[in-house]
């Protein structure tokens, strides 16, 4: 018996329908359509008339269902055509299969997994560029928010009111987060995307769409919460559906260690700079 909690998931109407491959195809433009509507009209102001607001997100989410449905036409065509034969699971396999409470949804094979895994690579373009946009609404504005305080002071609006902050300020905020991204993020999407669990175009994108809803909610209500850390989270979660083995215990405790050491260190330094900065202002003023 399935599980009552996923009745309504996208990943497990695909892995329990009769022919995946064409489930995965029929369910993508939707979900494109529902995800595209629902952010273009949450995150962006289009207009303050509701009703044409609510057209304007519509017309978004059909472009996007549109594309996607065309691109994954073209590409997996050919494969959509053939029919769903699955072959029979050697008695190995069976017992190496890992005990999770998603271990009674038998999952596609052959050509059935292939279609689904090139139609979620497609799901997991767009959910990596909605977790790249909930990460710059919400890291962006943790490092601008220090910036933020200070201009305050020269703008002499320290009384509460709202602080303007000019666009090439921000714009410099992003350009340092892809900055630091194309020097050194490697590192960290190798330990989130190989060394915690195995992921698969399926878990990827359900990993991603977790953990870009959360932060974008996050920020929608101004709390700074990191995106990476949530991440983390939302990857474990995908691990853990599949059994608790499948999560690499090393990895993870290396992740909750440096978690742990950053807020000290960040304090301590944070008063080390405060110190230096104060003595040497004062000698030179």
């Amino acid at each position: 018996m399935s599980n009552p909690l996923l009745i309504f998931s996208p990943i497990q109407f695909v892995y329990s329908a009769p022919n995946p491959g064409q489930a995965a195809a029929a369910a993508a433009p939707i979900a494109v359509f529902v995800g595209v509507t629902g952010i273009s009209f949450a995150a962006f102001p289009l207009n303050k008339s509701i009703p044409l607001a609510l057209v304007l997100a519509f017309a978004l989410g059909t472009g996007g269902a549109f594309i996607v449905d065309r691109i994954i036409r073209n590409q997996l065509g050919h494969l959509l055509v053939e029919p769903a034969t699955p072959p029979a699971e050697s008695k190995e396999e069976s017992v190496n299969k890992k005990q999770g409470f998603l271990s009674d949804i038998e999952g596609p094979t052959g050509t059935q997994l292939e279609i689904v895994y090139g139609v979620f690579g497609y799901m997991q373009v767009m959910s990596a560029c909605f977790m790249s946009f909930a990460h710059g609404g919400n890291d962006v504005s943790n490092a601008i928010g220090p910036l933020a305080g200070a201009l305050s002071i020269l703008q002499g609006t320290t009384g509460g009111a709202e602080v303007v902050i000019p666009a090439d300020v921000l714009a410099w905020g992003g350009f340092g987060i892809v900055a630091g991204l194309m020097m050194w993020g490697y590192r960290v999407i190798a330990t989130i995307g190989k060394k915690i669990t195995e992921l698969t175009p399926t878990r990827g994108f359900a990993a991603e769409f977790a953990a870009a809803s959360v932060v974008l909610f996050a920020s929608n209500l101004g709390l700074p919460i990191s995106a990476t850390h949530t991440l983390v989270g939302a990857v474990m979660g995908v691990g853990f559906a599949r059994g608790l083995n499948t999560v690499k215990t090393e990895t993870v405790k290396e992740i909750c260690a440096s978690w742990a050491v950053t807020i000290p260190v960040g304090a301590i330094l944070s008063v080390l700079y405060t110190w230096i900065f104060t003595k040497l202002l004062s000698s030179i003023l």
